[in-house]
């Protein structure tokens, strides 16, 4: 139990609240009994004041003159009678008989005993002999002080016991205020103090402050508390110091992917913008020499087809090696991943090698693995931002040599049959003036050469024209409605009209060039040859395959001739070149209301690709 005492506050300020009700149920029932007790002794008090009564009142009878009846005996057996069973009353007894040795037990006895022994058979004497009266009362007048000294042991006795319920609910009030005091005291010194304490550290840990120690020296209840609180708080401390360490790493691990992406963002957005060459990849290569944190990185970039760089970049001022000054560049392009203390990570894109890209370590570093991430991405991006370039640079070869055929077969088809046309002219001329008659046939042989420059120069500023045609961004509308303007303004006889219903088709750029050219061929055409004042062009789909797109130009005129010839000088053979470009078919004919219709008919590229992907999905 005392164990437990020391250990338990619990039961501490238990063992208080049961003492304090303890102490109060006794003192109540002390109360209470000594109050019975009491009042027994107030009832003993008027009964024994009730005997000096009866003692007198029993000589008054004794003195009256006898009754004629002869009742005064009666009446005096009677008190007798009264007075005996009133001293033998338990009331009266009882205080008595508590203490045989006491004074209040002797004087109760003598009492008893002179009435037993001498008064009351005075009396019975008295009254045939009345002459004894006289020693009676005095008999009588001893016994009342008697029974005057019993009632003040009975007051005595009363009194006492109102003391003794004074002295017992002074003593339990004073008990009771000691143990509240002490409750108190436990309360505040055990409970309150160090409640605050941990309420205050429970805050202090609520806001991330883990620096409070609470008190946990003792064995009971809160010192286990505060012993298990403050291992929480160096446990949320630890783990919260980890979390912070975590968070560090990770911020940084976070910031150098930022910096890896956003270089090779760079990187990519320099292949989209198409730089003007490898000298542009040195501040990208100063950055990551900055990311990674290597102050040394070299990047040496060659043809696809070479073996010897034309382009040496280094991030640090540096006594270049003997080798990259004699240009044997095979041990580091051709060499091994790593070479001593340097890291080489080629530039490659299929079987063509641009460069290397070669990182020199302090001797025994090694690279954490998202640095050796970043370098083969940033290698990998080089080599594609060359291999783009190189691959533009064979589309831009690729497409002037196509549009140098172009203009060689526009030419050839138009210029030059009209050049060769005038040089027979200028031959027949020659052999006229040969004639003895030949300056007579010369006006023809003039007006023919007149006609054929003039159609040679309309031939020349009309390729002039094709070959000035361009797409500004604006989408195939655009350059349609401005092309169609541009015939417009050279004629006040015919009207153009466009119907352009396929705003929604993605077509390629080579598709839009194509229909671009096979429309003003055609309404160029129409402008010279058709002698209507309507043409008509249409571009929308085909009702029942959505997928073909129809180009129709359509005039209102005279309608095209059936002469092979003029068919070619119409420039039929350079739209159908164009139409078997886009692997379409074009048909020009009469049509039944009068006038010529050129019609073109395709499947636009998006299309097609997407048939063909659908197509391999089913397939696989």
């Amino acid at each position: 139990m005392f164990s437990r005492l020391s250990r338990s506050v619990v039961f501490k300020i238990g063992l208080l609240m049961f003492a304090i009700s303890l102490l109060a149920v006794v003192s109540m029932a002390s109360s209470v009994f000594i109050s019975d007790s009491a009042e027994s002794d107030a009832y003993a008090v008027n009964l024994s004041g009730s005997l000096r009564m009866q003692s007198y009142q029993i000589l008054n009878t004794l003195l009256l003159p006898e009754q004629e009846d002869g009742s005064k005996g009666d009446k005096l057996a009677n008190l007798m009678e009264s007075f005996t069973a009133k001293l033998q009353q338990p009331v009266i007894r009882r205080p008595a008989m508590e203490d045989v040795d006491s004074d209040h037990h002797m004087l109760y006895q003598q009492i008893l005993g002179d009435w037993q022994a001498h008064i009351q058979p005075a009396i019975v004497t008295a009254i045939d002999r009345p002459q004894t009266i006289p020693a009676l009362q005095t008999q009588v007048a001893a016994l009342v002080e008697k029974i005057d000294q019993l009632v003040n042991l009975h007051q005595y006795h009363a009194e006492k016991n109102v003391a003794s319920i004074r002295l017992i609910q002074g003593l339990a009030l004073l008990a009771t205020a000691l143990l509240i005091i002490v409750a108190m005291f436990i309360i505040n010194h055990q409970i309150k103090q160090p409640l605050a304490q941990l309420t205050q550290i429970a805050r202090q840990i609520g806001r991330g402050d883990f620096t409070g120690k609470a008190n946990d020296t003792g064995n009971d209840e809160l010192a286990l508390l505060g012993h298990t609180l403050n291992h929480m708080s160096d446990a949320l401390s630890r783990s919260h110091a980890q979390m912070e360490k975590k968070v560090r790493d990770k911020t940084l691990r976070l910031e150098q992917s930022n910096q890896s992406i956003e270089l090779l963002y760079h990187i990519s957005k320099s292949m989209q913008n198409g730089t003007d060459g490898p000298a542009e990849f040195e501040p990208l290569l100063k950055r990551l020499s900055e990311i990674i944190g290597l102050p040394d990185l070299d990047l040496c970039v060659m043809t696809g087809s070479g073996n010897t760089p034309y382009e040496h970049l280094m991030t640090c001022d540096k006594i270049l090696p003997a080798n990259c000054v004699a240009q044997e560049c095979s041990g580091c392009v051709e060499g091994t991943v790593r070479i001593e203390d340097k890291l080489r990570f080629p530039l490659t894109r299929g079987k063509d090698n641009y460069g290397v890209l070669v990182c020199q370590l302090i001797p025994g570093q090694q690279l954490e693995t998202w640095q050796m991430r970043l370098l083969n991405s940033v290698a990998e991006q080089l080599a594609v931002s060359l291999s783009l370039r190189d691959q533009q640079e064979q589309s831009h070869r690729l497409a002037l040599m196509h549009e140098r055929t172009v203009i060689a077969r526009e030419l050839h088809d138009s210029l030059a049959q009209a050049l060769s046309y005038l040089k027979i002219q200028v031959a027949r001329l020659e052999k006229t003036l040969q004639k003895p008659d030949g300056i007579e046939q010369l006006p023809p042989v003039i007006d023919e050469l007149k006609t054929g420059l003039s159609s040679a120069y309309r031939e020349l500023r009309e390729l002039l024209t094709t070959f000035r045609l361009k797409m500004d961004g604006r989408g195939l509308y655009s350059a349609m409605e401005q092309s169609l303007r541009q015939l417009q303004e050279r004629s006040d006889q015919i009207r153009f009209e466009l119907a352009f219903n396929v705003e929604n088709l993605p077509f390629s750029p080579n598709e839009e060039i194509h229909l671009l050219q096979i429309t003003r061929e055609a309404a160029q055409n129409a402008l010279h040859h058709s002698q209507g004042d309507k043409v008509q062009v249409s571009l929308e789909r085909e009702q029942e395959e959505p997928s073909r797109v129809r180009l129709t130009i359509r005039d209102n005129g005279v309608g095209i001739g059936e002469d092979p010839s003029k068919l070619n000088h119409y420039g039929l053979a350079i739209m159908q070149e164009r139409s078997r470009n886009l692997g379409g078919e074009l048909a020009i004919r009469r049509h039944p209301q009068g006038g010529t219709e050129v019609s073109f008919e395709f499947e636009p590229e998006y299309y097609a690709k997407r048939q063909k992907d659908h197509l391999a999905v089913e397939l696989h």
